[in-house]
């Protein structure tokens, strides 16, 4: 028998759309059971409504249906708090927990950002083999506006980086909302698949068909007209890469449908769900709670507090006194413990010192070899002193790279009195960051996005002329290197600074939105169309600021097109 859903769909992400009683509830329980009964391991993250719980019934209610178990809600096995996101996390990752649906209807305010950023991070920590994970109303954890909860940044960092990179530790999604324009755009973008129902407000159907006319303008055009009257349970199956478009009257499910509108005898229903082992469940979750605890290290500072708490209320009990003759022998002990100490410190200092004066009579050796080579080297050969003469039996000193030595040293005229000024440094440093990580000639962009600068401004040339005239650096062909002096000179780079922090905090809000697109999908899909970059940033991608803002990321060499109307990131950017 042909799966409803077809196999290709369920390789990928999955977005499932649509508004209040268009039937995209049903599509996911559809989705859901055609991989269970294929062997597969899922998890339910239900958001909002605890409407999931008669999946473990059957259609009728009077038998068993699919083993799920429910974690918290009303019709939970067990009772969920929202800082168990660590635990059923690893659970989930680990398989221990192969079908569990988690409630969070019953969570505080800011309650499921917080249970989801744990459940995230353990999860990606603790993956192994295939997991669907199933996102009721995705808006609440990846929203495009931020409401200002707590974790609710921190929420979104982790649905986006599932959402893009999440393939990869064998983690699949479906992600469904009734309010697709509150989505973010990275979460919907990433998805392969998507399953359209009804939408009847434009703000809606925008995103839908942006996402369309990456795939296929001409299924764009012919599916926009309908999406505000399909029929409830009809549904636009769209799939780029399986190229799958197909528009479906979805059949019903087969387990319980406890979401559908109550009806005389509803109440005479007593629903039999699948059998659950509460206190196997509950045991499960307490040794896994006590695991995950053992490696907080927060939860054992906590502990440690307590002991030493603990400790200091003790009551002090009373020790014999010493005898006199204990307390002389353990005062000459003391003594001579003592004086040795002091002794092998004496030593150890000793033998620095001289280690240092070594080292300093060593540095000006070699400063005074280069300050002769530099003054008179040029000027006098060994064919020009007289034979017998005492210089004859020597040859003229070679040139030497000058001793690293303070940045504030008179050995340069950088800023007229021989000192580095701060900008000067800044630069240097940036340079022997680059030097530092195997690239001794970078391009003004890249200084410039260690730096700090932009690479358009004025102060950047600027301090280039300063350094090049000073002898600390050489340009050439828009690329800045370090000359020995400059390098001697140069402070020691933070190795803590990264690229990619160093290059947001350059750029403006647009550019960072568009920068962020492209780093993060940087793997699956280096290179994006300008109507793919557009959807995910959600702008218009026919209007001039978007290629506005691309054309001035491409001037400062930090993006570049492969092939025409496609954009991404250049290679020293991504390493």
């Amino acid at each position: 028998m042909k799966p409803i859903i077809p196999a290709e769909v369920l390789k990928h992400h999955t977005a499932v759309v649509g508004k209040t009683g268009s039937g995209k509830t049903s599509t996911e329980k559809l989705l859901v059971e055609q991989v269970v009964e294929a062997g597969a391991r899922v998890c339910v993250l239900d958001t909002q409504k605890s409407d999931w719980w008669g999946i473990t019934s059957s259609a009728s209610g009077k038998s068993a249906g699919l083993p799920f178990k429910i974690l918290g809600g009303p019709r939970g096995h067990v009772a969920l708090h929202s800082s168990a996101g660590k635990v059923i996390g690893q659970l989930v990752g680990t398989g221990k927990l192969p079908l569990s649906i988690v409630d969070m209807a019953d969570f505080e305010p800011g309650g499921i950002q917080r249970f989801f950023v744990d459940f995230a991070t353990a999860l990606w920590k603790h993956s192994k083999g295939v997991v669907y994970i199933v996102i009721e109303e995705a808006h609440e954890l990846a929203p495009k506006e931020r409401a200002g909860f707590g974790a609710e940044n921190m929420a979104i960092h982790w649905a986006k980086k599932l959402a893009t990179g999440g393939r990869t530790k064998g983690i699949k999604l479906i992600v469904a909302t009734q309010r697709v324009q509150a989505l973010h755009n990275a979460v919907l973008g990433s998805c392969e698949t998507l399953i359209a129902h009804r939408l009847t407000l434009e703000a809606d159907q925008t995103p839908v068909l942006n996402w369309l006319k990456s795939a296929s303008k001409a299924k764009a055009t012919e599916v926009a007209p309908t999406l505000a009257s399909l029929p409830t349970g009809t549904g636009w199956i769209c799939s780029g890469e399986a190229m799958i478009f197909e528009k479906v009257a979805f059949p019903k499910f087969k387990t319980y449908d406890n979401t559908s509108t109550p009806d005389g005898n509803a109440a005479e229903i007593e629903v039999k769900t699948a059998p659950v082992n509460q206190d196997e469940l509950k045991g499960l979750i307490g040794e896994e709670a006590k695991k995950a605890e053992s490696d907080d290290p927060k939860k054992l500072r906590e502990r440690i507090a307590i002991l030493e708490r603990q400790t200091l209320a003790k009551p002090v009990v009373a020790e014999a006194r010493p005898s006199a003759e204990d307390l002389a022998a353990a005062e000459r002990r003391g003594f001579k413990a003592g004086f040795d100490e002091a002794i092998n410190q004496a030593s150890q200092h000793i033998r620095s010192v001289n280690v240092a004066a070594k080292l300093a009579l060593e540095d000006s050796r070699r400063a005074i070899e280069a300050i002769l080579s530099h003054a008179f080297t040029p000027s006098i050969s060994i064919s020009d002193i007289p034979s017998g003469s005492p210089a004859a039996s020597k040859p003229a000193l070679a040139p030497t790279r000058a001793p690293a030595a303070p940045v504030t040293s008179k050995s340069s005229a950088a800023s007229g009195d021989g000192t580095l000024t701060n900008p000067q440094r800044t630069l240097l440093r940036s340079l022997a960051w680059w030097r530092a990580m195997g690239h001794d000639n970078p391009s003004r962009p890249q200084v410039a996005a260690i730096a700090g600068w932009k690479v358009t401004a004025g102060h950047l040339r600027n301090v280039i002329g300063s350094l090049n005239a000073s002898g600390h650096t050489i340009s050439k062909d828009g690329h800045v290197a370090l000359t020995d002096l400059g390098a001697a000179a140069a402070p020691e780079p933070d190795m803590g600074v990264t690229l990619v922090a160093g290059l947001r905090g350059v750029l403006t809000n647009p550019q960072r939105q568009i920068f962020d697109c492209l780093y993060e999908n940087r793997r699956g899909h280096p290179s994006l169309s300008r109507s793919d970059i557009a959807a995910m940033v959600g702008w218009d991608p026919n209007a001039g600021h978007l290629r506005n803002v691309i054309g001035s990321m491409r001037t400062l060499e930090i993006i570049e097109y492969p092939s025409n109307g496609v954009v991404q990131l250049q290679s020293w950017v991504t390493g």
